[in-house]
């Protein structure tokens, strides 16, 4: 895995803008961690920034993301994770739960991704007892489709460049309660609904279920951890999601054309100009849809499937994602249009 810790001076100034580090990721290379870092990623059909903080100028953090390019580069997949509470333990824990992230990215489904982090918890956390929420994003750059999972974390904002607005992407109602058949647990071994979507390492049998949007050229997704949210101002009043979509909304960077650095780093500065400061971790990843990619070359592409093929020879987990329908025959995918994404 290849760190990037081009870091900003500080989150807690203006001066956090900072010349960001280019990451541009190889075949199924899986990039990140829990240390600071200010870089910019380059990925099939989206530009992408990821800025992380972690607390009082640690080393490291509970903040964790991955991401890595599946081997035909059409798909793109991105989990960031936020441990509970800060300090060198939970930057521990937070070393731990990067390394399960990291064998589970390229080998399995979404919703199963999160599902299997949950089993995991435990272990990562061990005696602490400590929980993670977690967000897990896969992007099909030929149909510009997005899949977004929630582990009990802050909504992600969308900017539409339709009309100029960030939203918050709200839960379908489906998603807050019991059962989720979708991700193929419609009950425990007594036959009783499981709960969807909680944190990971809240409870061992849980369910976690995607919500499909389509992205269009210029739209954008914002990520974060609940630090941006969680920010007090003099009052003991905390931001909330509300509050940072104002702040996004009266930025005078234009999400579908600036430089992704300058829209985080502006929309920072507004949290901390109104008056708010921070007491956690901070990370937010921004990713904006470039247009319709068709990825790797033929020969690329075949090479990626005959390595997904071949991976249980090799002793490895056959990475679903290449080997979805979607992936080797997306032409045929194109005539389904996807339903838009429900903002608040």
């Amino acid at each position: 895995m290849t760190e990037a810790s081009s870091c900003p001076p500080s989150a807690e100034s203006s001066s956090i803008r900072g010349e960001p580090e280019a990451v541009g990721l190889r075949c199924a290379e899986v990039w990140g961690g829990n240390a600071a870092t200010w870089s910019e990623l380059v990925l099939p059909g989206l530009t992408g920034f990821v800025a992380s903080r972690p607390h009082h100028g640690q080393a490291a953090g509970g903040d964790v993301h991955c991401v890595s390019s599946c081997g035909t580069g059409r798909i793109t997949r991105l989990v960031l994770a936020d441990v509970s509470g800060h300090g060198e333990q939970v930057a521990e824990t937070g070393r731990r739960l990067r390394r399960t992230m990291q064998r589970y990215l390229n080998h399995i489904e979404p919703h199963r991704l999160a599902a299997r982090m949950n089993r995991d918890m435990d272990e990562v956390a061990g005696d602490t007892g400590r929980f993670a929420t977690a967000i897990v994003l896969t992007h099909f750059a030929p149909e510009q489709r997005m899949t977004v999972c929630n582990a009990g974390h802050p909504p992600p904002l969308v900017y539409r460049v339709g009309d100029r607005r960030w939203r918050p992407l709200s839960v379908p109602d489906e998603q807050t309660g019991r059962a989720a058949a979708e991700a193929g647990r419609g009950g425990d071994a007594s036959g009783d609904p499981v709960i969807a979507n909680l944190p990971l390492g809240v409870l061992e049998n849980v369910g976690y279920r995607g919500q499909e949007i389509r992205l269009h050229p210029g739209d954008a997704v914002l990520v974060y951890t609940d630090c941006l949210i969680e920010a007090m101002n003099a009052q003991r009043e905390m931001l909330g999601v509300e509050g940072l979509v104002d702040a996004a909304n009266g930025l005078e960077e234009d999400p579908g054309s600036a430089v992704p650095a300058s829209v985080i780093g502006g929309l920072i500065d507004a949290v901390l100009r109104g008056g708010h400061a921070f007491d956690d971790d901070l990370t937010a990843v921004l990713l904006r849809c470039d247009g319709p990619s068709p990825g790797a070359t033929p020969a690329r592409r075949a090479a990626g499937v005959l390595r997904a093929l071949t991976a249980p020879l090799r002793r490895r987990p056959p990475p679903w994602p290449e080997l979805s329908a979607r992936n080797l025959i997306d032409p045929l995918c194109f005539w389904r249009k996807p339903a838009e994404p429900k903002v608040d």
